[in-house]
């Protein structure tokens, strides 16, 4: 901070954030010491693949289902008739000891193939990250803390930055991989160590 006299000036006169979009908004939450309980009121835990069907059948539109992890419930997404699926384990914050995405997408592509397009979110922090998911087999991957990192140190261009700096890294990363193409990405691309995909493997 002591190098950054300005930055930390201009910080301190920054008006402190809220979730102003919620506060005052949502039922029942009036400031941001009920948010909490009005989150943990939004996770409905009877939910199950009937409902999901009935939420597809009312919205009528596109369905992608998030949060899938294992091949038992990519097939129960195709079944419904989910139009695209993410492999996610919603970045660690649900359950601190669940296997990473990456490692459960090959399993899961195994199981639905191109019956649904699969996509990759949770641990994409750069272009090699991206160029990983799309080699095993992901159709395109998510961003969350890039995004969220550009925003807090500059903004829509802060955002604009991360992005580009990700899509340099896989232009190069293909670069060196010795690809043009990001369809012809595939495992041959990558050193993928045995028993990467099998959950009770510890590497």
């Amino acid at each position: 901070m002591a190098t950054k006299i300005p930055w930390g000036l201009e910080m301190l006169k920054t008006k402190r954030r809220s979730f102003g979009n919620i506060v005052g908004h949502a039922k029942g939450v009036t400031d941001p010491s009920s948010l909490l309980e009005w989150t943990a009121e939004a996770f409905d835990v009877s939910l199950d693949w009937k409902r999901i069907a009935q939420f597809k059948k009312w919205w009528g539109g596109k369905l992608i289902v998030k949060g899938i992890m294992t091949p038992e419930d990519a097939r129960c997404a195709v079944e419904i008739g989910a139009d695209a699926i993410i492999v996610s384990n919603h970045g660690g914050r649900q359950l601190d000891g669940a296997m990473s995405s990456i490692r459960m997408l090959t399993s899961i592509i195994d199981e639905v193939g191109d019956e649904i397009e699969v996509h990759l979110d949770s641990g994409i922090r750069s272009g090699q990250d991206v160029l990983k998911a799309l080699a095993l087999g992901a159709k395109g991957t998510y961003i969350g803390r890039a995004f969220t990192y550009g925003l807090g140190a500059a903004g829509e261009e802060g955002v604009t930055r991360a992005l580009q700096i990700i899509h340099k890294e896989l232009d190069t990363t293909m670069a060196l991989c010795g690809e043009t193409d990001v369809s012809r990405l595939g495992p041959h691309n990558l050193y993928v160590p045995n028993g990467f995909a099998d959950p009770t493997v510890k590497l």
